[in-house]
């Protein structure tokens, strides 16, 4: 009789029951974090921000030079790097052969590195000057058949298509495509607007020297020192200078009682409001003055002086 493993398998299925069937209480990772190794920064679980971080522009230390052109545009000064005489200027041939000498191996391996190097930079700058050439020779193709097209299209008529289905604007509405209309009277034209511009530069420069006359005769008014300064301040403010009295009025600012108001200002000039027996016998004596001063400036040719 085989012996009884009874216990043996009870055992078994237990431990394995433990073993997969363990908590998950001290597991420091989610079910979606199982694919990450422990030794990644992600194993471990932080918050982040909801808001994405604003990614800043990565500096870039020092500037980098502008590349120099090889073959610049040939100058009539300036001789093509490709020519005969640029390139024996440039890598000029030696006076000896080295390239063969038996008795010195160093001599002669630099020799044939200064006729490598030649014959490098004769191939070098020849090749690009050939490259440059097709490029220009492309790029003058594609822009003259660029400009064709563009010529082609500007000037081309209207499709059929578009001047059929186009209902708002009618063919015989549309501008032609032709030289500005002649002007016969153009001539007369410009000569008057000529004479026009003449007459206000004359106007304004008449402007300017009537301004300059008037500060002219008006500059014996002028306080320009100290003592006129004081003089007209005494005038005005001290009590024992000329009063009112019945031929004069007075200089003295404090006879001369409270300024006029505006609505004073506008009834005198209006003739309205209360008015004295002196002001009505006045009349036009003020504006007749003004009209004389004016007669007589144009017949003086120049600005009269203020009464005083």
């Amino acid at each position: 009789m085989p012996p009884r493993l009874v216990d043996s398998q009870c055992c078994l299925r237990l431990r394995q029951c433990i073993y997969y069937n363990k908590s998950p209480a001290f597991s420091t990772s989610s079910a979606t974090y199982a694919h990450i190794p422990p030794e990644s920064p992600k194993f471990i679980d932080v918050p982040r921000l909801v808001q994405p971080k604003q990614p800043f522009p990565i500096r870039m230390k020092g500037v980098l030079p502008a590349p120099r052109k090889i073959i610049p545009r040939a100058k009539e000064s300036r001789k093509s790097k490709a020519s005969p005489e640029y390139l024996a200027a440039v890598s000029p041939e030696p006076l000896e052969d080295k390239t063969t000498l038996a008795d010195d191996e160093f001599v002669s391996w630099k020799a044939r590195l200064s006729e490598l190097r030649r014959r490098n930079l004769r191939e070098g700058l020849t090749e690009l000057q050939q490259r440059q050439q097709d490029y220009d020779r492309k790029a003058s193709i594609t822009s003259a058949a660029k400009s064709r097209i563009r010529e082609k299209l500007l000037y081309a008529p209207e499709r059929d298509d578009v001047r059929l289905t186009n209902p708002s604007v009618l063919s015989t509405q549309r501008p032609t495509k032709h030289r500005a209309l002649s002007d016969p009277n153009r001539a007369a034209r410009l000569a008057v607007k000529n004479q026009n511009v003449a007459n206000m530069a004359a106007m304004r420069e008449e402007t300017r020297r009537n301004a300059l006359h008037t500060l002219y005769v008006n500059a014996g008014d002028f306080i320009t020192t100290d003592k006129q300064l004081d003089g007209v301040i005494d005038r005005a403010f001290d009590d024992n200078s000329q009063f009112r009295n019945d031929s004069s009025e007075g200089v003295n600012i404090w006879n001369l009682g409270y300024p006029e108001t505006v609505q004073e200002l506008l009834g005198k000039v209006n003739k309205r409001g209360r008015q004295t027996a002196l002001d009505s016998a006045e009349g036009n004596e003020i504006v007749t003055r003004e009209r004389m001063k004016k007669i007589g400036e144009e017949l003086t040719g120049g600005k009269m002086l203020e009464e005083r």
